[in-house]
Formats: structure tokens, sequence, C-alpha cells
């Protein structure tokens, strides 16, 4: 045990061996010495008759050796033990403890018995040395399992191009084992899908292109069917066939726009002026409103100069938000944009004076073809411009928001981009 086999602690062992060797010398010497007395034992020096001559404690404490050893014949009493020593005319009387004991004088004044203290460093030494392995094993166990978590992140992520390696713990490449084997089944199912979609967008675009040359003939030979004179019923048949192709037309225009917004839209996200993009929207925005007379009302409230954006798709993006707030703003109605910046986002916030929006409406009109708001359908629209809008918008990172206007009682879509 700690100190034991050095000259800091005497063991219980040599205790008695000491006591023996001390008490011939002290017995036996003509002059008592009392620096003869082992350091780990007081004594009390009496008379033949009990009388006090000279101790190493208190008198009460010193008198208290007589009574115990003597008078009442005990060579031990908790936690002491006696040794008497006869010299004839005088008697010496030891008492010391059966203990490992400290040699020096000021630690043994704190700590009687030196097997307390050596429990507590012992217990507070594989107490450290507990921590420290826990430490190590946690660092070293908590290096394998990030890798656990690593895959399962890129997993999430779907970022499946990469390899999984041993962790060096049996339990470990097990789990790591599973993953990879899930990580493989679905990077082949993820493959075979986006093949498919893949096959099935061309198929669509090559449809939609391939529908527009017999339509183009179409309009052609109509048109050279007004400037020959027709009929009433020549010409209204003639009607037909234009109101017919112009909603055909619509229809491949759409089918285009549906396989290309599939496909990740070409993003160049750069420090844009926000000025020159307004300018943009405004000129555009006046000339959809001069086809029906619709006033456009124009506010801005901000002072950001730049934001983080594609110009052109962010110009789309609006730009289908105010064809479609044309649209379903009636003849000689209005039109509100508010530019304007919080503390997160750049605003632009447009609403029409239309019947706007349903509740169903309200959770659904940003799916792709969503059609099932009566109050705001019509013959033009095919439930694309507010998906392919938020497609974009989600691209900056930013949100489209739909709600009805407390101001226009109409519809009111808001744009935000982060700042």
């Amino acid at each position: 045990m700690f100190c034991v086999n050095t000259d800091v602690i005497v063991p219980t062992v040599k205790i008695d061996e000491e006591i023996s060797d001390a008490s011939d010398k002290l017995k036996n010497s003509k002059e008592l010495d009392f620096t003869d007395v082992p350091f780990f034992c007081e004594y009390s020096l009496f008379s033949k008759n009990g009388n006090l001559e000279k101790s190493s404690l208190e008198t009460k404490t010193a008198k208290s050796f007589w009574n115990i050893n003597i008078l009442n014949h005990k060579d031990s009493e908790r936690p002491y033990r006696y040794k008497t020593i006869d010299r004839g005319n005088e008697i010496l009387i030891l008492r010391y403890r059966i203990a490992s004991q400290f040699k020096n004088e000021m630690l043994r004044s704190f700590f009687p018995v030196a097997d307390i203290p050596v429990l507590i460093i012992a217990f507070i030494e594989m107490i450290a040395l507990l921590i420290f392995v826990s430490h190590l094993f946690g660092k070293y166990t908590g290096g394998k399992i990030r890798k656990l978590l690593i895959v399962t992140q890129k997993i999430e992520e779907q970022d499946l191009d990469f390899t999984v390696n041993n962790s060096g713990i049996f339990e470990i490449n097990e789990a790591l084992k599973a993953l990879e084997h899930m990580k493989n089944e679905l990077k082949k199912s993820l493959m075979a899908q986006w093949k498919a979609d893949k096959i099935q967008q061309e198929q669509i675009s090559a449809l939609a292109h391939d529908l527009k040359t017999p339509l183009t003939i179409l309009r052609g030979n109509t048109e050279l069917l007004y400037d020959t004179e027709l009929v009433d019923k020549q010409k209204e048949c003639a009607d037909y066939i234009m109101s017919s192709y112009e909603k055909m037309y619509n229809y491949v225009q759409i089918l285009i726009d549906v396989t290309k917004s599939k496909i990740p839209l070409s993003f160049s996200l750069e420090q844009t002026k926000i000025a020159e993009i307004l300018k943009e929207v405004k000129v555009n925005v006046k000339g959809l409103c001069a086809v029906k007379n619709i006033t456009l009302k124009w506010n801005e409230d901000y002072n950001t100069d730049y934001i983080l954006a594609d110009k052109e798709q962010l110009l789309r993006a609006v730009l289908n938000v105010a064809s479609n707030a044309v649209d379903y703003t009636p003849d000689n109605g209005n039109i509100l944009f508010d530019i304007y910046e919080d503390i997160q986002y750049f605003n632009i916030a447009v609403s029409d004076t239309g019947k706007g929006f349903s509740p169903e409406a309200l959770k659904r009109a940003k799916e792709q073809f969503y059609m099932g708001d009566n109050s705001r359908t019509s013959g033009i629209h095919y439930g694309m411009g507010l998906y392919i809008t938020n497609t974009i918008i989600k691209q900056h990172k930013g949100q489209l928001l739909l709600d009805n206007s407390v101001e226009t009682h109409g519809a009111k879509v808001t744009v935000q981009i982060p700042l």
C-alpha cells in the first residue's frame, strides 16, 4: 500500500516489534531517556505508590494510565493498548495504537491512524484513474460512433457517393454494414427513379415540341381563311378554330414548362442591385396592367442596396406573381405593390382586387397543376405559375407567402428573399 514500505509510515506489523525493543531498553537503562520511547507512544511515569512523576500528556489523562493499567489490570482500551515497564522503584506506562501511523508528528496529529488518509488517497487515485480511462474510452468510442452519425447524415441528405470505412469495433461495424447496404439500395432506387423521370420528361418535351408544328400550320391556315370573304357561319367556325388553337398552344407551352420545372434550374446567385430589379419589374407590370386599364399602386420602403439573387430567375418569379394578379383583377381594377424590408427578409408583396384565395387555395395554390379554386380559376391558368415561382424562391432560400389582402380584399402574394 501507498507509503507503507517507506520511512513515511510505520506499518501495524512493526508496532509490536518496536514496542518490544524499546521496552527492553527502557527497563534496563540506569538513566531513563525518554527519547528511547517510540515516537508513536504516549507515556506516563509513576512512582511505586502511583504518584505521577512525568508524562507526555496533560495530568488528568496521564493519571488515567494508572487506573486503567494498574488498578483495573487492563492492557487495552479502545482504541489504545498499554504497555507496563517495571523499572523497580518506578513504573513507566506506554500508550499506543495498533494501527499504521505516520512518522511525522504533524501528520500524526491530524491523522492518528495512517490507514484512513491512505485509503482516501487510494480511493481518489482510483476515481481519477476511472475518470481518465472513461475519458479515453469515451473519446475512442465517440470517434467511432461519429462515423455512424456522418454516414446517416449523408444518407439523409442523399449524398450517396462515399465509402464506409471500418471502425474497429464489431458492433459499430455491423451497424455500418447495415447502413452501407441501405445506402447502396437507396442509390439504386434513386438512379432508377431519376432515369425513369428523365425518359418521361424527354418524351413529354419531344411530344410537346412535335405538337407545335401542326398547331402552327393550323393557325397559319386559319389566318389565311380570315383573309377570304367568309359568311357568318364560316367566320364563327374559324373563330372556334383559333380559340381552340390558342388553348392547345397554351397547353403545349405548359407541358414544356412542366418538363423544365422538373429539371433543376440553373442558378447563379450573386450580389444584385435591388433598384435594377424593381425598375425592370415596374416596366413589365405597367405593360401588363395597360391591357386591362388596371391602376398600378407602387410603394417602396427599404434601405438595403443589394441582395444575393439570380436576377433573371427572380424577375421570372416576381413577374409570374404580377401576371397572375393582372389575370384575376377585373378591368379598371387596382394592383398594389408593397416593397419593404424587415429584420430577416426583403419583401415584395403583390395584392390584387380580384376575388382572393379560398381557404383551400391558401393551403394548396403552390402545388403543381392545382386548379381547384373556383373563385380564381380561368381558362388561361393551369396551376403552374405559383408552383414555378415557389420553386425559384426556395432556390433563393426564401419564402412565398399566400394571404388575402385586408386593404384590397383580393389575393396577396409575398415574395421574401433573405437579406
